[in-house]
C-alpha cells in the first residue's frame, strides 16, 4: 500500500512536473510573440503631436477661421481597464477587462445597447475614476460613465494593442479643471486612477465672423469611425496586399509601402500618400488618424488637407523617474515637430460680405408683410453673388437663412431640424428652375446657329397654341425681334426661337455655358442641377418640352451656375466667349515658403484661367448684350422701359450715372399633391453686370417663392448692391450736380 501511494506520488510530480515545463516551453516558443506584443502595449504607447490647422484669411488679412488653445482631457484605455479591477466601492457587477471593451466594441443593435447599459451601471457603481471626475464636473455618474466608456471603445479597436492609444474624453474643458488633472498627474503621491488620464493642450476651431461666413468656410468635426474605416481599409483575413504596399491593422497605420527598407519610419510612413490595390482595385489614403478634426462644407473640407498641416506620432515607453522613483512614460527616438497648416487666403472681404447681407437682409424683411407670402408661410431666404466676370473670382456670397459654426457642434440638432434649413448653402447646392435668367444663352445660341437672323421678328399675341396646349406670355407684346423680348421677356419669341434651334442644339448650348454642370468652385457640397440628357437623345421628348426649356424651365440650375453664365456673357470680347471658373482662392500674401504654400499658389492662378473658350459670331454676342442692356435702361429714344428698369441709374437730366446689362426671371412651377397640381409663388431672379462696356462686377440676385417678378422683388436688391460696390449716391440729383462740377 505505501509503495502504491509513493508511486502515485510520483506520477502526480512527475506529471506537475512535465506539466510545467509544457507550459512554460509553449509560453516561451508558441506563445512568445503575444506576451511580448502585450508586455509592449503595458510598457509603451503612441502620442499623437497634432499640428495648428491652418488659418482662412479675407482678401485684407482679417481672421476668418483660426485655432484658439483649448485644455483637452483624454483616456487611456489600457490603463482604465488596469485601474478599474482596483474597486473602491463594493459591486455585484464585475469590473471591465480589455476583452470585455473589444466585446463591447464589436457588438451593435439591440444585444449591444444592453451590454453597453450594463456596463455603464457597473461603472457608474464601482469605478473611483468615473466618481472623481464626475464630481469635478458636476455631471452624473452615469452621464460620465457613458462618456469615459464611449470614448474607450471609439473607433471600434480591434485588438488589445489599439487600447493603449489615447483617446479624447471631454474638449475644451475649464482651465482649472485641466490645471488639477496636470498637478494629480505630476504627484506622485496621487491616487492611481489619475493614470488613465493625460492632459493636452489641444485647438478649437473659432470663425470671429460667424453666422457671416458659415456657408463659405463649412466647420469641422470629428472623422467618424465608418469615415475612419474606411480610410484605412477594412481588411479582415490577410495583411498582405497584390500590388504595392502592406496593410498593417493597428488603427496608427494605415498603409506602408512594400520597399520599407527606404529608411521611412513609421511615423513618416503614415502621412504620405498610399496606393494598395486589392483584387484589381486601387485604394488612396493620406493617412488620417482616429479622432482627428477634418473639415465638413466649404472651404475646410475643399482644403482640407492643405489646411490639417503634418501629424506626428509619437513614442513613450515606461521607465522609472529617477528624481521621484516612480514610472512614468517618455519619449523614446527622435522626432521633428507637428507641421502646422497652411494659411489660405480668399477674395471675399468681411466688410463687403456683411454690406451684402445687410441689404438683401432689409429687402427681405421688406416684402415678407405681402400677403400671398403672409398666407403662404413664407419662409423668408435669398441669395445674392457678387464675383468678377473676368477671373470668376468670388466678392461676396450670401446665403440666408445662415447659422453660426461656433455653436453648430452643440446646436446642431436644433440647427438640423430647423425648417428654414439654415444647413442649406442656397448659392451652390439648392437647385431651382432658372426662368428668364437663362434667355439671353437661348437667344445667343440662336444667333450663333442661324436658327434666328439679326432682326427677325416674332409676332407676339400672349398665346402660342400647340396641338391643344397653351403656351402663354405675361404680355401681347405684338411684333418682337431679340433684343425687344429681351427687353420686355416675351416667351413667344424665345418658344419660335427655340423650336427652330432645335432641342439637341440647346441642350449643348446650356451644357457648354455650365448650366446643369458643376461649376467647380473650391468649396465642397456643391449640386451639379439637373439638365434633362433626353433634349438630347430626343427619348420621350416633345416640342412642348423644347418650348418650356426655351424659357428656361424643365431644368434646375444653382445661382453660382446663373452667375456663370451671366459673366461669360459680361467678360467675353472679340468673338471669343470665355466662360469663367469661379474661386475663392487668392495666391499668399507673401511669397511661398513651404510646399503647401507653393501648391497653393499654383492652384489658385489655375483658378484664374477660364473653364473654356470658344468662338462665337462677334455681332450675335453684341446683340445679345444690347437687349440685357435694354432690360435695365430701356429705350430712351421711345421711352420703352425693360423688365430690369428698377436697376437702372438715370439722371435727372437724360443719361445715366452707370449703365448695366442685366435680365430679370419668374420661375413658376407647381407640386403635384396626390394627384392634384397645386401652383406655388414663383421663384425670382435678377443677374446683371457692370459697367456695361467694361464689366468689374457680376451681380446674382434670388429669391424662393418671393413672388412679385424678378424685376419688381429682385432688381431694386441689385441695384443696391451695385450702388455699395461703385460708392454711389443715394439721390441721382447729387450725381448730376457732382457731374456738372466735374465739367
Amino acid at each position: 500500500m505505501l509503495r502504491f501511494r509513493g508511486t502515485a506520488v510520483s506520477i502526480l510530480f512527475c506529471a506537475l512536473f512535465f506539466g510545467g515545463v509544457f507550459r512554460l516551453a509553449d509560453l516561451q516558443i508558441n506563445r512568445s510573440r503575444d506576451l511580448l506584443a502585450f508586455r509592449d502595449n503595458r510598457l509603451s504607447q503612441v502620442e499623437q503631436k497634432a499640428p495648428r490647422r491652418g488659418r482662412i484669411l479675407d482678401a485684407s488679412g482679417n481672421i476668418v477661421a483660426e485655432d484658439r488653445p483649448t485644455q483637452d482631457i483624454w483616456l487611456i484605455p489600457a490603463r482604465f481597464e488596469r485601474i478599474n479591477r482596483r474597486r473602491t466601492v463594493v459591486s455585484n457587477l464585475e469590473p471591465i477587462s480589455a476583452e470585455h471593451l473589444l466585446f463591447l466594441a464589436g457588438r451593435r443593435g439591440e444585444e449591444g445597447e444592453f451590454e453597453l447599459n450594463l456596463a455603464i451601471a457597473g461603472l457608474s457603481e464601482a469605478n473611483a475614476l468615473v466618481a472623481e471626475v464626475a464630481a469635478r464636473l458636476g455631471m452624473d455618474r452615469r452621464e460620465t460613465a457613458g462618456k469615459i466608456l464611449s470614448a474607450a471603445i471609439s473607433g471600434s479597436p480591434a485588438s488589445i494593442e489599439e487600447l493603449a492609444n489615447p483617446r479624447p474624453l471631454f474638449q475644451d474643458t475649464d482651465f482649472a479643471l485641466a490645471l488639477s488633472i496636470r498637478a494629480a498627474l505630476a504627484n506622485p503621491y496621487e491616487r492611481e486612477f489619475w493614470r488613465a488620464l493625460t492632459v493636452r493642450t489641444g485647438g478649437r476651431r473659432h470663425y470671429p465672423a460667424g453666422s457671416l461666413l458659415a456657408h463659405v468656410t463649412g466647420a469641422v468635426g470629428k472623422l467618424t469611425a465608418e469615415e475612419y474605416r474606411e480610410l484605412r481599409g477594412d481588411w479582415t483575413d490577410d495583411e498582405a496586399v497584390p500590388g504595392k504596399g502592406v496593410v498593417h491593422k493597428q488603427g496608427r497605420i494605415f498603409f506602408s509601402m512594400a520597399d520599407s527598407g527606404g529608411g521611412l519610419s513609421d511615423e513618416e510612413r503614415i502621412l504620405r500618400l498610399r496606393e494598395v490595390k486589392r483584387s484589381g482595385k486601387l485604394v488612396r489614403t493620406r493617412g488620417y488618424l482616429l479622432n482627428e478634426m477634418v473639415g465638413r462644407g466649404g472651404l475646410e473640407q475643399h482644403y482640407n488637407q492643405a489646411l490639417r498641416g503634418r501629424h506626428r506620432l509619437q513614442s513613450l515607453r515606461l521607465a522609472r523617474d529617477s528624481a521621484s522613483g516612480r514610472r512614468r512614460f517618455v519619449p523614446t527616438g527622435g522626432m521633428g515637430s507637428a507641421v502646422n497648416g497652411a494659411d489660405i487666403r480668399i477674395g471675399i472681404r468681411i466688410d463687403t460680405q456683411r454690406r451684402v447681407r445687410e441689404i438683401l437682409e432689409r429687402h427681405i424683411k421688406a416684402i415678407s408683410g405681402r400677403p400671398e407670402l403672409v398666407s403662404s408661410g413664407w419662409i423668408p431666404s435669398g441669395i445674392a453673388i457678387m464675383m468678377d466676370p473676368r477671373t470668376g473670382r468670388i466678392h461676396a456670397m450670401v446665403s440666408l437663412p445662415s447659422y453660426d459654426p461656433n455653436t453648430l457642434g452643440n446646436d446642431f440638432a436644433l440647427i438640423r431640424d430647423d425648417p428654414a434649413n439654415p444647413l442649406l448653402d442656397r448659392t451652390i447646392a439648392a437647385i431651382y428652375p432658372p426662368g428668364s435668367v437663362a434667355k439671353p444663352l437661348v437667344g445667343l445660341a440662336a444667333l450663333a446657329e442661324d436658327a434666328v437672323m439679326p432682326g427677325q421678328h416674332f409676332f407676339c399675341d400672349r398665346v402660342l397654341t400647340l396641338a391643344g396646349a397653351r403656351f402663354t406670355c405675361l404680355g401681347r407684346h405684338g411684333g418682337q425681334d431679340i433684343e425687344s423680348a429681351l427687353m420686355n421677356s416675351c416667351n413667344i419669341f424665345f418658344y419660335h426661337a427655340g423650336e427652330a434651334l432645335g432641342s439637341r442644339k440647346l441642350y449643348e448650348w446650356y451644357a457648354r455655358l455650365g448650366l446643369g454642370h458643376r461649376t467647380g468652385i473650391d468649396m465642397a457640397g456643391e449640386s451639379p442641377g439637373i439638365l434633362p440628357r433626353n433634349a438630347y437623345t430626343r427619348r420621350g421628348w416633345a416640342t412642348g418640352n423644347t418650348y418650356h426649356m426655351s424659357i428656361g424651365k424643365g431644368l434646375a440650375v444653382t445661382p453660382l451656375q446663373v452667375a456663370v453664365l451671366h459673366s461669360a456673357i459680361a467678360a467675353s470680347e472679340g468673338g471669343i466667349l470665355r466662360v469663367p471658373r469661379p474661386h475663392l482662392l487668392l495666391p499668399p500674401a507673401r511669397p511661398p515658403e513651404t510646399a503647401e504654400e507653393e501648391d497653393l499658389a499654383a492652384e489658385a492662378m489655375d483658378l484664374e484661367r477660364p473653364v473654356s473658350e470658344s468662338m462665337v459670331d462677334r455681332e450675335a454676342l453684341a446683340i445679345i448684350r444690347q437687349g440685357m442692356w435694354e432690360v435695365v435702361q430701356g429705350k430712351p429714344e421711345t421711352g420703352a422701359i425693360g423688365t430690369g428698369w428698377q436697376a437702372s441709374f438715370p439722371l435727372p437730366g437724360g443719361g445715366f450715372l452707370i449703365e448695366i446689362g442685366g435680365k430679370t426671371g419668374t420661375a413658376e412651377w407647381s407640386t403635384n399633391v396626390g394627384g392634384n397640381v397645386r401652383k406655388r409663388i414663383s421663384h425670382v431672379w435678377f443677374a446683371a453686370f457692370a459697367p456695361f462696356d467694361h464689366p468689374e462686377v457680376a451681380v446674382v440676385v434670388m429669391l424662393p417663392e418671393a413672388g412679385g417678378g424678378g424685376g419688381g422683388t429682385c432688381a431694386p436688391i441689385a441695384k443696391d448692391l451695385l450702388r455699395m460696390w461703385f460708392n454711389l449716391p443715394e439721390r441721382m440729383e447729387d450725381a448730376a450736380n457732382d457731374r456738372e462740377a466735374l465739367g
